[in-house]
């Protein structure tokens, strides 16, 4: 009955924190950090921006590809902040979050048979995207002594003729890992010149510590048609709930993926996507992003602090972006899932089971 459906199991990461929900019911007070969700509030520029908009009205079927002036919003941003030029409003698709960009993206573009490469650690929501497509996951590891970097010549290795896609994810969820411009344009080029796309998910673009800086791919116009750039408002100003995205590729690609868009969403909430271009334009809500930036880098900084000369030194990988830390608990034998609840019933503190991230993560 459900021949797709049964190939994938339920999230790793969702269950657990069902798990922490139950023993909260049970009268427990836990420390959640097991999932990504900023713990700052939405700028309340944005909110009031949402709530004029709700007055004014704005609760009707709109664009479906996004409110126009939003989208002439993201070309600017995208020049001058991502250096990806000469877009044109039809080179962008406002989602329900970057979750239904990415969905989106890997239904259009992979069919039945299709190789997708993706590389460990990762989201597992690209694997089980790539299956209920009809294709094959093709699941390439990342090194720990390397910082779990991009290695563009072992991806491009792992190009077969069933090869479809390949999806990054920088600054990397959950490594931390902001992989390097040298490597992406590697990997951009090598892929163009074989006629397979990326899927670079940038949702955590502004989060980079030491200042090292982004790269979004795309910004080569010689490798542009081949790349479909994901965005998210949820990570870079503290808008999880308000489920914004947008997509960024050629117009053939956008409009062919505005299919599954129309059919699946209809259109996003008018009020939702005014905030968001506020969250675009607005000065102020552009410094609170900065603000929270550099809180992270702090608290990153005092757990690098706070973990010397302890057994955490050794098995802690400090990130370079998103915020996130990576803990090899290889010592221990116990399986990642069954050790996180170990944690929660013993501490009441919830981590994130490694096995959500990767077959080959449940050592972290």
């Amino acid at each position: 009955m459900f021949d797709n459906l049964s190939l994938i199991r339920e999230s790793y990461s969702v269950a657990f924190a069902d798990y922490v929900r139950v023993k909260e019911v049970e009268g427990r007070r836990i420390i959640k950090m097991q999932t990504g969700d900023p713990d700052f509030a939405t700028h309340p520029n944005i909110v009031s921006a949402a709530a004029e908009a709700l007055q004014k009205g704005e609760t009707k079927y709109c664009d479906s590809r996004g409110l126009l002036p939003l989208r002439k919003a993201l070309i600017e941003k995208l020049g001058s902040e991502n250096n990806i030029q000469g877009l044109h409003s039809d080179n962008i698709l406002v989602t329900h979050g970057a979750v239904h960009g990415i969905n989106m993206a890997i239904r259009a573009l992979v069919n039945t048979g299709d190789e997708c490469i993706i590389l460990e650690p990762y989201w597992r929501s690209y694997e089980a995207n790539v299956i209920l497509a009809g294709g094959k996951p093709v699941i390439l590891q990342t090194k720990k002594e390397d910082g779990f970097q991009l290695n563009a010549a072992a991806v491009l290795e792992k190009i077969t003729p069933l090869t479809k896609l390949i999806i990054i994810n920088t600054p990397n969820n959950p490594s931390g890992a902001v992989y390097h411009k040298n490597e992406l344009s590697k990997l951009a080029k090598g892929a163009a010149e074989k006629y397979i796309f990326i899927l670079s998910d940038e949702v955590y673009e502004t989060l980079t510590f030491d200042e090292r800086e982004h790269y979004s791919a795309a910004s080569d116009p010689s490798v542009f048609d081949w790349i479909i750039s994901v965005f998210s408002f949820s990570k870079t100003h503290a808008m999880t709930g308000w489920r914004t995205g947008y997509l960024v590729a050629q117009k053939i690609i956008i409009d062919e993926i505005l299919k599954l868009s129309q059919f699946s969403v209809t259109s996003l909430a008018p009020y939702n996507q005014v905030a968001a271009l506020i969250a675009v334009t607005d000065p102020l809500a552009t410094s609170y992003a900065e603000m929270m930036r550099r809180e992270y880098e702090k608290r990153r900084n005092l757990i690098n602090k706070k973990i010397k000369n302890t057994w955490l030194e050794n098995v802690a990988t400090i990130p370079g972006g998103a915020f996130y830390i990576l803990i090899d608990v290889a010592k221990f034998h116990v399986p990642s899932l069954e050790l996180a609840k170990m944690i929660v019933d013993f501490a009441d503190v919830s981590f994130t089971p490694g096995i959500a991230f990767g077959n080959n993560m449940d050592n972290y």
